[in-house]
């Protein structure tokens, strides 16, 4: 029930003060010592509320937790770079926190109506997690923000994270390792310079040029993977002799015989003293142009390799008279007529009756160096041809080879000549007509040589 105003006399200070009534019926005024005894809603009994025996919710926040996740976001904190781009190392934790709260309905027991226990009002317990704690907090999560990208997806490198390859890894792929007795052309750095030596290695051809004013080496270059090329003198010099030389192992040179390229007959030469197209063919692993005199002017050479060349080692007859050696003949040699000529003969152009064969005329291989007999047949009625054979001058014959022919349609056979070159030894063409008259009708045959 409410208190009654209590009265002072004049000379005392006002003051009020708040009491409940003891189970013995005597009033008790509210102190640290006797504090205000209150019911919680939907519990039993009436409990004193302290700081000390106010339980913690199950599963709350506590000083010494709150402490220990400070400590965890300092050292998340540490592990991200200061601010987002390329760095020398980074790793990234995203970290998502969610809060809640719900008001605490208690009841005073000599009051009329239950009554809400405020956080201002209500000490907090031992231990309980406080609002400074939970700056640090933020403030720790809001530096870990500002070092992550603002969305998902790809970025510019301004905008991202950088990621660093482990120390302890010499190659991109583990256990890896590089073949011994092989360098980098010059110029190449890592994998991209790599790279572009294998597809150099691998290409086509190969392009090198120089350019010199003294008595010194124009171009040099390895010729693995290469059968040959040509070297280019685009500029001769005055009175220069540039030498063209092999090696095997980069340091001993001896001559490399070229061939000049635009002559129409032209002899193997190991230097040159004007512009021109000079090509070569080598198996060394290395070749060179060096200006072995040198009187005046520019040399330039551009060497071109090849992975497939024509031989050039040897004299060129392209247009001249060049000699090959010398050709011995015993005897008497005579040549007359046609080399290889090729006889040919029209068999028949009469269409046939239905049924109806054709056989040609037996002829002779009276050249020994006609090496094939072939047949040509086309009608417009569906029928066979065949290529026969007589060694007995004609006597019998013998089919060594046939060959349906549909309507409207061609065959060609061909047979390599075998037997004795002479009167007995005979081939002929043979045709045998299908069930329907012919119209149109074509048959040939003839001797050659390939």
């Amino acid at each position: 029930m409410p208190n009654p105003p209590v009265t002072f006399p004049a000379l005392f200070t006002p003051a009020n003060a708040v009491a409940f009534t003891n189970v013995d019926g005597t009033a008790q005024t509210v102190s640290a010592a006797a504090p205000l005894p209150v019911a919680i809603s939907g519990g039993v009994g009436t409990q004193a509320i302290s700081a000390a025996s106010l339980p913690l919710p199950t599963g709350a926040a506590t000083s010494t937790n709150q402490t220990a996740i400070n400590a965890s976001l300092t050292t998340i904190s540490g592990q991200l770079p200061a601010a987002l781009g390329q760095k020398t190392m980074a790793q990234s934790l995203p970290v998502v926190l969610a809060s809640d709260a719900a008001a605490l309905g208690v009841t005073v027991a000599n009051f009329p109506a239950t009554q809400a226990v405020s956080a201002s009002a209500l000490p907090l317990p031992t231990g309980a997690a406080t609002s400074a704690n939970q700056t640090a907090t933020n403030a720790s999560l809001a530096t870990i923000s500002g070092q992550l990208p603002a969305s998902l997806g790809t970025k510019v490198a301004a905008a991202s994270l950088s990621i660093g390859v482990a120390s302890d890894l010499a190659n991109l792929e583990p256990a890896a390792a590089a073949i011994t007795g092989t360098t980098m052309p010059t110029g190449g750095t890592g994998i991209t310079g790599w790279l572009s030596a294998i597809y150099r290695s691998c290409s086509e051809a190969a392009t090198v040029s120089g350019s010199v004013t003294s008595a010194t080496t124009v171009v040099s270059v390895s010729n693995n993977l290469y059968m040959g090329g040509s070297f280019h003198v685009t500029s001769a010099g005055t009175t220069c002799t540039i030498t063209y030389e092999q090696s095997n192992d980069g340091t001993n040179w001896v001559t490399l015989p070229v061939i000049a390229a635009s002559a129409a007959s032209s002899a193997p030469a190991t230097t040159s003293t004007t512009a021109g197209v000079f090509a070569y063919v080598s198996s060394a692993a290395f070749v060179r142009a060096r200006v072995s005199t040198y009187t005046s002017g520019t040399v330039s050479v551009v060497l071109s390799q090849k992975q497939q060349v024509a031989p050039v080692s040897g004299i060129s007859l392209a247009g001249g008279a060049g000699a090959i050696g010398s050709v011995t003949v015993s005897g008497t040699a005579t040549v007359s007529g046609t080399v290889n000529p090729g006889t040919g003969f029209t068999d028949s152009t009469t269409a046939l009756a239905a049924s109806a064969s054709f056989t040609g005329t037996g002829r002779a291989n009276s050249a020994a160096q006609l090496e094939f007999f072939s047949a040509t047949a086309f009608a417009d009625q569906a029928g066979t041809l065949f290529i026969e054979q007589s060694l007995d001058t004609g006597a019998t014959y013998q089919p060594i080879l046939s060959q349906a022919v549909a309507a409207n349609g061609a065959a060609n056979l061909t047979v390599r000549m075998c037997g004795a070159v002479g009167a007995a030894t005979l081939y002929r063409v043979r045709y045998v007509n299908g069930a329907t008259l012919q119209t149109v009708f074509r048959l040939s045959s003839g001797f050659s040589a390939s």
